[in-house]
């Protein structure tokens, strides 16, 4: 998404650039401007809005999906919250289990005491009837001197084994029943403990889907921030377009004029020294000849044309031609003309356009400083604008030279046939 808007704020800023360079209204060559040409800006201006209010409207949506996933992220926060409950809770349950249990295991031990008691009671008894009635108890029955005493020592015994028994068989009965309860609370634990297994699981999830929530509303805050600073410099930039189309209607009706005046136009061509290691530019503008910006240095590190612009990564046309030279190193004027433009923007920095007649303009971009030069000024075939410079989207020091002919990109570099480049 953020490479997407930068990608559309870059050509908007272009077309920004691009109306900048429209202004032959500034020129006082006669002929240069016409009510058609402001007409054409006004209509491009317009057309600038519209892309602006697109821009706006995409910025409305981020805002909007930043809300959404504001408010998933707090869903999910309080799902966490109510998961963390259920798994506390759950542990409360699993400790209740785990002391029923215990106690279970208590008691279950405590009867098997008991029944050992008993067991050794009921031996005890035995050995006593044994050593104080004979040597078994058949002989304390034989002992007896009646029937019917024969018969109440047959009760006795018979009522001392029953009873041991009952107490014995109780005894195990209640041991039973108490591993019954004990495997059975055991049970319920082990399923307690799958299910908080669960919700455990269930939280480390939504602690995911909140991690990842979180990464997109910050990616979506980084997004807002550079729409907003993109609309904000669009907006700036619209404003000095507003600004130069009503100076270019003022110059347009001082050209009207002038025009009248009986003294001939300024002639184009000539100029001051330096530019004169240009080749003559008739097969491009028969009206002169154009002198190369930077004397002496002739490698194109970049063309006009289609490219993956190095700082964004995002495939464009690249509106000129991008040509090294160090820091400081005078630019001259391709030829003679008006300046129409000349301030800081921020894809071109520190930039200047000339207007020559005849629709031809040239940009000259990423200046060390603020060009020489002011709107209005007018400039000779070789005459130093500015010096080269790294300022605005740029990656070291060097000329972007940039032409337009009649508000249509040109390769600047056709204005040169008889110059040999390297590098293309």
């Amino acid at each position: 998404m953020k490479k997407t808007g930068i990608r559309i704020c870059v050509l908007l800023l272009a077309v920004v650039m691009l109306l900048s360079v429209l202004m032959p209204a500034m020129s006082t060559l006669a002929g240069a401007v016409t009510a058609s040409d402001i007409q054409d800006i006004k209509d491009n201006l317009s057309d600038v809005k519209s892309q602006k209010e697109s821009l706006e409207t995409q910025l409305e949506e981020i805002r909007n999906d930043k809300e959404a996933t504001e408010e998933k992220v707090g869903l999910l926060q309080e799902q966490i919250l109510l998961t963390e409950q259920q798994i506390y809770e759950s542990q409360k349950l699993l400790d209740n289990y785990d002391q029923q249990i215990a106690d279970k295991k208590a008691e279950i031990s405590k009867l098997e005491e008991q029944e050992a008691s008993q067991y050794e009671e009921f031996y005890t008894q035995t050995r006593w009837m044994e050593e104080n009635g004979g040597t078994s108890v058949i002989s304390v029955l034989f002992q007896a001197s009646s029937f019917s005493e024969l018969l109440d020592t047959l009760m006795l015994v018979t009522d001392i084994m029953n009873y041991n028994d009952r107490i014995i068989t109780q005894l195990e009965q209640t041991q039973a029943d108490l591993a019954q309860a004990r495997d059975e609370l055991q049970t319920a634990r082990d399923d307690q403990a799958a299910t908080q297994a669960q919700m455990e699981s269930a939280k480390a999830d939504l602690t995911s889907q909140k991690s990842e929530a979180d990464k997109y509303y910050q990616q979506l805050v980084a997004d807002e921030k550079d729409y907003d600073s993109k609309v904000a410099d669009l907006a700036a930039d619209l404003e000095d377009i507003q600004a130069d189309l009503k100076d270019a209607e003022e110059k347009y009706q001082q050209q009207l004029e002038e025009a009248q005046k009986p003294s001939p136009p300024p002639s184009n061509g000539g100029g001051n020294g330096g530019g004169s290691t240009g080749g003559g530019g008739s097969v491009v503008d028969p009206t002169g000849t154009w002198y190369w910006p930077l004397p002496g240095y002739y490698y194109i590190s970049s063309v006009y044309g289609g490219r993956y612009n190095p700082i964004s990564g995002v495939w464009e046309t690249h509106r000129g031609a991008d040509v090294p030279a160090p820091g400081g190193t005078p630019i001259q004027a391709a030829s003679s003309g008006v300046v129409t433009t000349a301030k800081h923007g921020p894809s071109y920095g520190n930039y200047c356009v000339i207007y020559h007649g005849n629709g031809y303009a040239t940009l000259y971009a990423h200046m060390q400083s603020l060009p020489n030069v002011s709107v209005g000024d007018v400039v000779s075939a070789g005459q130093v604008i500015g010096y080269v410079g790294s300022t605005g989207d740029s990656t070291g020091n060097h000329l972007h030279f940039e032409l337009t002919i009649n508000g249509s990109l040109a390769n600047a570099l056709d204005l040169y046939p008889n110059l040999s480049f390297s590098g293309i």
